[in-house]
């Protein structure tokens, strides 16, 4: 008998490409299963711009340039807590000093002029931990009003002027010729000063008087005014009081109900709107309705946010808060998301510890000038630099863990080509095992030659010059 034998012949695999080009940044709401490969579930320190992997925001040294001469932002090892900006005009009206007040971790308040040539902060005295403080018109002179826990005063060049030793106030805000205030001791109330005068908190109908709100939306932890109106936000809601001059005429009206808690130093006027975040996300309020933004970062934005702080720059709100990501940082802000109002994207820097933050738009200085706690000696500025002073960030971008669209049959990763410019690593993780390649300035080409059902690519760099313009994968599909 002859036995007749059919050899069978290996299919050839079917190579595919999957490009990582136009990076996108992060997103931790939808299902890493169904996230798009561009999308990363845990990227920090680097930017996306044009959709490369560039570095992100750091903290370069800041500097005031007046009469030709650049000087650094000096702080005398001073680490401030707020920055408060406000500018007056002098007497003799030829002169303008920008000024900004800050409150050290020392107890005390310094003063820096920023439009003329000086030796950094300058010392005006201890008067208690400082509550709040808002730019205001006092006797024709321009100043800060500043809320502190022995009282409220009017700061104007060196000179602290007491208005009131009795009330102690945890929220300012100037609206229509009159001072609004929340009282530290009972934040469940809305105080107002007489016309013209923040010294004068005499309840009657002819002078100042108060709102009592009840625990409804909890304690009263920010007031704006914006467009017009005064807005009171409290712990879970907003409010909208329109305040004329007669006391008569107050009308309120309920705008925002949250079962989340409302972070105050996150309030902040955006040009047209508002923006703040609270335990449930961050969100942008144009005075009528309310929109949550940002949604990409609601599955780490801690439900903790204290000392969570905020500034407003070149249509850009810059949040200093804390994410859960894993940080050195073991309490307060350790991150700062930059959200483009405009284009509605973000970047996130993560392990920076901000102190304070005040946006400048000045001749000698613009910008976002921050307290990052490192160095001691000087402020900052805001900047995609990649570093904090010469300390380069540690910068990752992480792809979703994904099967390429292919649930069955045999996979064979046989190369990632990668485009950068400056040094970074490669990672693959395969299945739950990890592989690292170094990666060098140009195309790095590297081969891989590994089966797999599922695939991770993490990619990062500790140097602070890096771009990384593209990367493919080659996959070998076996069995479909």
């Amino acid at each position: 008998m002859i036995k007749t034998y059919i050899t069978e012949k290996m299919s050839a695999p079917k190579r595919k490409r999957y490009k990582l080009s136009h990076f996108k940044g992060l997103n931790t709401t939808v299902a890493e299963e169904n996230l798009p490969f561009r999308y990363s579930p845990k990227t920090y320190n680097f930017s996306f711009e044009k959709g490369v992997l560039a570095p992100g925001p750091g903290i370069e040294k800041g500097y005031v340039t007046v009469n030709g001469n650049r000087r650094e932002i000096k702080k005398r090892n001073v680490t401030a807590k707020f920055l408060k900006f406000f500018r007056y005009t002098m007497h003799n009206l030829t002169d303008r000093l920008e000024k900004m007040v800050v409150y050290g971790d020392d107890g005390a308040l310094y003063d820096i002029t920023l439009n003329e040539e000086y030796s950094g902060f300058a010392y005006i005295g201890e008067y208690g931990e400082v509550y709040d403080a808002v730019s205001y018109r006092y006797d024709d002179r321009d100043g800060l009003l500043v809320s502190t826990s022995t009282g409220l005063f009017f700061l104007r060049d060196f000179t602290m002027e007491s208005l009131s030793f009795g009330e102690v106030f945890s929220s300012l805000a100037v609206h229509n010729d009159r001072v609004f205030a929340v009282l530290a001791l009972d934040e469940y109330k809305l105080y107002f000063s007489d016309d013209f005068n923040p010294s004068n908190w005499n309840v009657s109908l002819r002078e100042g008087g108060y709102l009592d709100f009840g625990t409804d939306l909890g304690r009263i932890v920010k007031l704006v005014s914006f467009g017009g109106q005064l807005y009171i936000f409290f712990e879970h809601g907003i409010m909208r009081l329109s305040a004329y001059n007669d006391q008569t005429e107050f009308h309120l009206s309920r705008l925002y109900l949250s079962v989340g808690t409302i972070s105050k130093g996150s309030v902040t006027i955006c040009g047209d709107r508002m923006m703040f975040a609270s335990t449930e996300g961050i969100f942008e309020f144009d005075g009528l309705s309310v929109k949550k933004v940002m949604k990409e970062v609601d599955g780490i934005l801690s439900p903790d946010q204290t000392g969570a702080h905020a500034a407003f720059h070149g249509g850009k709100y810059y949040l200093a808060c804390r994410l859960d990501m894993g940080s050195a940082i073991a309490s307060g802000p350790n991150s700062l998301l930059i959200y483009d109002l405009w284009s509605q994207t973000f970047d996130v820097a993560h392990d920076l510890q901000l102190q304070a933050m005040v946006a400048l738009d000045l001749d000698s200085v613009t910008g976002v000038l921050a307290d990052a706690n490192y160095p001691v000696d000087y402020l900052g500025l805001v900047k995609n630099v990649g570093k904090v002073d010469s300390t380069a960030t540690y910068k990752l971008w992480e792809s979703p863990v994904t099967a390429l669209d292919a649930t069955s049959g045999r996979k064979l990763l046989r190369e990632i080509r990668v485009r950068c410019e400056g040094t970074a690593t490669l990672k693959v993780e395969l299945d739950g095992k990890s592989y690292t390649y170094p990666l060098t300035d140009g195309l790095n080409k590297v081969r891989v030659m590994r089966a797999f059902d599922r695939v991770r690519v993490v990619l990062s760099s500790d140097a602070a010059e890096i771009k990384i313009v593209e990367a493919e994968l080659t996959v070998d599909h076996f069995g479909e």
